[in-house]
């Protein structure tokens, strides 16, 4: 792997033929990805049912003054690295309950909800050592919980494009209301051995914490790595709360790709997508569960700069009357410009 995260690494994949007619991006280059989850991929329709990012990571220490003075004060975060990257982006995530014909939902299951909001982030990062680097992450989001968010015309059309069975329950979503998350969390990434063929391999260890009237909870976990061209990125992107790379992807070599498997502990204080409204009256489970995590495997591949990843995710229950875990997807691509 290279000595340095910024650094350019020659190939050392398999043979790929005509890769030198391929160049990956500037080591300084933004990135622009999109990450659909869906529940699709798990064979339900139900919790958390469908998610949507757009995101751009600016080049490095390209960071407007406003996000790096809050980032200066926050304690728990070290962001004076020797790599500074700022990231906007804009979600759209919907949860249902599990019987989404039914115009009264049931009160022991889940509210419906949508969660429109835009998100501010910055991300340090810095190698400590020959086979150990560090990313620091402070992201705000800001948006709209409720009918103003969408959920219901998204979730309807959506099924009335590809045939589903219409959701007839959303007259009792969650109610309108401002929302806001600060999450602030540390990822310390350690070199594995070298494997024949050139296979690299890597493991992460990381904690945070989220703190909002939306969500409020901390959380703590690992992912291990096996391929090539590990520095090109911490782990392909995710809509949080989840075990997320951040956004950023730097390709070092023509080719490259890895699989991984993570798992992510989170002990939860506030959800209102289970509590309810905060300052209104609203639907809400009674038997919200206080700790959950994820369990997730996939792969990620790249040529040149646009990387492609799918990521496979089996969460806990959430609430005691849930029926069964939930299991989702993600897919996403990254392009380095």
């Amino acid at each position: 792997m290279p000595a340095g995260w910024a650094q350019t690494a020659p190939a050392a994949g398999p043979d790929t033929g005509n890769a030198a007619e391929i160049t990956p991006a500037p080591g300084n280059a933004g990135v622009w990805s999109l990450t659909s989850e869906n529940d699709l991929f798990g064979g339900t329709d139900r919790n958390y049912s469908n998610g949507l990012r757009l995101e751009r990571v600016r080049p490095a220490n390209e960071i407007t003054p406003g996000l790096k003075w809050v980032a200066d004060r926050i304690p728990v975060l070290d962001l004076q690295r020797t790599e500074l990257r700022q990231g906007f982006a804009l979600s759209h995530t919907i949860f249902t309950p599990e019987d989404i014909e039914a115009e009264v939902p049931d009160p022991t299951d889940r509210p419906y909800a949508g969660w429109l909001y835009a998100s501010g982030t910055v991300v340090g990062t810095t190698r400590l050592g020959p086979s150990q680097m560090v990313q620091d992450v402070l992201q705000v989001n800001l948006g709209i919980v409720g009918p103003s968010a969408g959920g219901k015309f998204v979730q309807e059309n959506w099924h009335d494009l590809i045939q589903a069975v219409e959701p007839r329950g959303w007259e009792s979503q969650l109610k309108d209301e401002f929302g806001i998350e600060i999450t602030a969390q540390r990822l310390r990434q350690y070199e594995g051995p070298e494997l024949p063929f050139g296979l690299e391999t890597d493991y992460a260890l990381h904690g945070g914490v989220t703190l909002g009237n939306v969500r409020t909870f901390a959380s703590a976990g690992g992912m291990a790595r096996i391929g090539w061209d590990l520095s090109s990125d911490f782990g392909p992107p995710r809509i949080r709360p989840a075990l997320a790379g951040a956004g950023v992807f730097k390709p070092g070599q023509p080719f490259g790709g890895y699989l991984f498997a993570g798992i992510e502990g989170r002990a939860v204080a506030r959800d209102m997508f289970l509590d309810g409204n905060l300052w209104r009256d609203s639907a809400r489970v009674e038997d919200r569960r206080d700790f959950g995590g994820d369990l997730q495997f996939g792969v990620a591949l790249h040529q040149g700069d646009v990387q492609l990843a799918f990521t496979y995710v089996h969460r806990t229950e959430e609430f005691v009357a849930q029926s069964g875990p939930q299991r989702f997807g993600a897919v996403s691509i990254s392009i380095a410009r």
